[in-house]
């Protein structure tokens, strides 16, 4: 990685913009579902999960095995200083104390974590080491999500490694998967853990294509299949334009075991004039396991990004939105509460003028 990629990364990270949108008129009754041919959720009000006077971003929720809500996100504190915190809550509504989970000189973004089947949270991050001009992923875990294991490095390249995503499969095994640098152009690499953690397979290559991969999302399904949802970029695409690049557009690779994958789909709507940012996909399953849905962050509705959620069995034309405040809404991660058919989204806003974590219930 070098030095000019180091500088600003932070400062991109911290600043989504969205490039030619203020000339674009959005079709918000379509977007919000209206003659979309998607029933359109129904939405709470929203409510602000964190409360520093920094910046936060990157969130990412489970709804654990006692019923509560963990939210874990990176925030920027005044003093400098970027690391982890985690909130819990019962109800949404009445939030825990946040807790630090990472710390040190370095500056930790892009948290993605998972309760195993055994009680224990594991956490994955891209860790973004300024004087060594690194970016590599880190992985920690906790029985109770106050106390963290000492991080360890899971990936180890002289080219960047970021945007990573942490699941369990049906056997147990833990999966991490994160978009690298090594090979000339970004693709997605693999590493897998049989033992809750305590050690990590070789990282292994995923796609092979001259495009450049981000941001992926992978889930199993309750039938056994895997699918892979991740940003796909043009060939030659700058990592630090993933959120003006037009080129951007969500695909979808299928799996009957988790290694061997179908060549990947355009799953976000067509864009043949390239107009528009398609980027941040989020995959999972309802909780009758009746329906598949995607939610990705698009700039399809105006001059601000807004959260988007399509049925895969539908037409890729017909989506609805999740986010309708006339403010920049990005990165929503969703998980089910319990098996009521609602769900908790948690994404970043700037409707109080700087980033902030926020979450809703949406009822399917």
């Amino acid at each position: 990685m070098n030095s000019k990629t180091a500088a600003p990364i932070c400062a991109i990270l911290l600043s989504i913009v969205f490039i030619d949108a203020a000339q674009r008129e959005p079709d918000r009754a379509k977007l919000k579902g209206i003659d979309a041919g998607q029933a359109t959720p129904q939405l709470s009000t929203p409510f602000r999960v964190s409360n520093n006077a920094g910046e936060d971003e990157d969130p990412a929720i489970v709804m654990g095995h006692d019923g509560r809500m963990y939210v874990i996100w990176s925030s920027k504190r005044r003093n400098g200083e970027v690391h982890l915190y985690m909130k819990s809550s019962e109800d949404g509504t009445t939030w825990s104390a946040e807790e630090r989970i990472t710390g040190g000189p370095d500056e930790d973004y892009y948290p993605s974590f998972v309760q195993s089947k055994d009680g224990t949270f594991h956490v994955v991050w891209f860790r973004l080491e300024r004087r060594r001009k690194e970016m590599d992923i880190w992985y920690s875990r906790s029985r109770d999500g106050r106390t963290w294991t000492s991080p360890e490095q899971v990936s180890h390249a002289p080219e960047p490694d970021w945007s990573p995503v942490i699941h369990e499969d049906s056997a147990g095994t833990l999966r991490v998967m994160w978009s690298s640098s090594r090979t000339g152009n970004r693709e997605l690499f693999v590493a897998r853990s049989n033992d809750a953690g305590k050690h990590w397979s070789d990282e292994e290559q995923i796609t092979h294509s001259p495009e450049e991969d981000d941001f992926p999302h992978l889930i199993q399904t309750s039938g056994g299949d895997w699918l892979l949802a991740w940003t796909r970029y043009s060939k030659g695409s700058k990592l630090l334009s993933y959120a003006s690049d037009t080129s951007s557009e969500i695909v979808i690779a299928r799996s009957k075991d988790g290694s061997t994958w179908s060549p990947p789909e355009v799953c976000s709507p067509p864009d043949d004039g390239r107009r528009y940012v398609d980027f941040l996909p989020f995959l999972f399953e309802d909780r009758a396991s009746a329906h598949l849905y995607l939610g990705w962050t698009s700039s399809r509705t105006g001059r601000y990004g807004d959260i988007l959620l399509r049925d895969l069995a539908s037409d890729p034309n017909q989506h609805v939105q999740l986010t309708t405040e006339d403010k920049s809404d990005y990165d929503g991660k969703i998980a089910p509460i319990g098996n009521t058919g609602r769900y908790v989204i948690v994404w970043v806003s700037t409707r109080e003028g700087k980033t902030d974590i926020y979450a809703r219930v949406l009822t399917l």
